[in-house]
């Protein structure tokens, strides 16, 4: 069949059909066969899967036990483990993959401090898929880890921290008050929709976008259908991303002011 070009190979001992254009995660189906039936999906290939973060187009990230055959071939990168307990393993989409907290877990190994950071806020604000509780057992259980310390710290800020629907939210309320301008109200309903936050007088909204949240297809509709009502009721919508307000908050506070200074020149009060 391969001589044929029925099949084609995608790693040794694993086919796919030649004539088939790759299914959405052929790769991760492909790694997990070739890697043995105690392969499971981790590090960055998890997160993805569970929508953590973005996708990446480096190789496909597998964890095997210790003394499990497997090795990194090309496309695959290979992880063994000494511990990986039935606790640390789920189904999703079909497919075995480490837990959403051993996920986040790995990711402190590889990740920016902050881009572990992104990645908690998604799983624990965004996605709802793992709690602090689950977290920090996790964190205790894996004493020794580089990435336990990592996750500990990112948890300890987040619980002195105020949070809000996400950190950014209350990032932004601290930097529009402290630059002195108009304190706005907070989760205000209009036109029966709830906006972030909303300058009554000046008839100016502002929205806080979390990336995965709001870049589904699903998401970018309603997103505009949410623009369109508010605008028909004479509010001026405007969005800024988490990752904005939280390491660009100069830019963010300009928006602010912009979109503030329009409402008053548009209105005749400048």
């Amino acid at each position: 069949m391969l001589r044929r070009g029925l099949l084609r190979s995608e790693h040794a001992g694993v086919y796919a059909l030649a004539w088939e254009a790759p299914l959405p995660l052929s790769k991760e189906v492909s790694a997990l066969l070739a890697c043995g039936e105690h392969a499971v999906l981790s590090h960055a290939s998890a997160g993805a899967l569970w929508r953590m973060i973005p996708p990446t187009p480096g190789p496909v990230e597998i964890t095997v036990p210790k003394g499990e055959r497997g090795r990194t071939r090309p496309g695959i990168l290979l992880h063994r483990t000494a511990r990986l307990p039935s606790r640390e393993v789920r189904i999703h989409h079909q497919l075995p993959v480490t837990s959403p907290a051993r996920t986040l877990l790995d990711l402190s190994e590889q990740l920016p401090i902050r881009d572990v950071g992104r990645a908690l806020d998604e799983a624990l604000v965004v996605l709802k898929i793992v709690s602090p509780v689950q977290l920090r057992g996790a964190v205790k259980h894996a004493r020794g880890r580089e990435g336990a310390s990592v996750l500990a710290k990112l948890l300890d800020r987040r619980r002195s921290g105020a949070i809000t629907q996400s950190r950014a939210e209350g990032q932004f309320l601290e930097l529009v008050c402290a630059a002195g301008l108009p304190e706005p109200k907070t989760q205000v309903r209009i036109a029966g929709f709830t906006v972030d936050f909303f300058w009554p007088d000046q008839r100016v909204a502002f929205e806080i976008d979390g990336y995965l949240f709001h870049t589904s297809r699903r998401a970018f509709d309603r997103d505009r259908r949410k623009d369109a009502v508010l605008k028909a009721a004479r509010v001026d919508p405007n969005r800024v991303s988490r990752d904005q307000v939280v390491y660009e908050p100069l830019v963010v506070l300009a928006y602010v002011a912009g979109a503030l200074a329009r409402a008053v020149a548009r209105d005749g009060r400048g």
